[in-house]
């Protein structure tokens, strides 16, 4: 069981003492080695830096629900490909998603239970169809005028039984 939600910050803060002892990324450039950006779903089973093989300073990471293209994802992902040299874009859902298995209105319910808020003007960005969403989302920002000519966008899905990333052909 998790850490009641009760303000106490305790276990972080020992955490990162420990982090701190070891950090070692003190002259890390803020421009990704790998020329990788990866947007991907905010579930916890997702260590992104260990399931791409990746270290600190390697790739950008983006996430949010269902790693969903937005618009504001869409804002961002300009400025990691046109400022901080993203040239390989790497979109990445996974297997036994939240946001593929919710309704909005699952999720208006459970917004309403915990907050007593009237949540029916609440528009969550939930996930029907996960592949063709995936497809959708990579066909979009590959013909985005505003990403640079020969950025590539990738598709994958991550297996969070296996850690097992599968490349998805669009």
């Amino acid at each position: 069981m998790g850490q009641e939600a009760n303000g106490d910050f305790s276990d972080i803060a020992e955490g990162n003492v420990r982090f701190v002892a070891d950090f070692s990324g003190q002259e890390t450039p803020g421009l990704p080695a790998r020329n990788l950006l990866l947007l991907t779903c905010m579930d916890c089973r997702i260590v992104p830096h260990e399931a791409l093989g990746a270290s600190i300073g390697d790739m950008k990471v983006m996430r949010n629900g269902g790693a969903q293209l937005n618009p504001n994802m869409v804002s961002d992902l300009i400025v990691a490909n046109n400022v901080l040299n993203c040239d390989r874009i790497l979109i990445m859902p996974h297997t036994r998603c939240g946001m593929a298995a919710a309704t909005v209105e699952s999720v208006r319910a459970a917004v309403e239970q915990n907050t007593g808020v009237d949540a029916s003007d609440y528009h969550p960005s939930v996930v029907e169809h996960q592949l063709e969403k995936l497809r959708v989302d990579v066909e979009s920002l590959r013909s985005n005028p505003m990403i640079k000519p020969n950025t590539v966008v990738q598709g994958a899905m991550y297996d969070v039984d296996t850690g097992q990333i599968e490349f998805i052909e669009i």
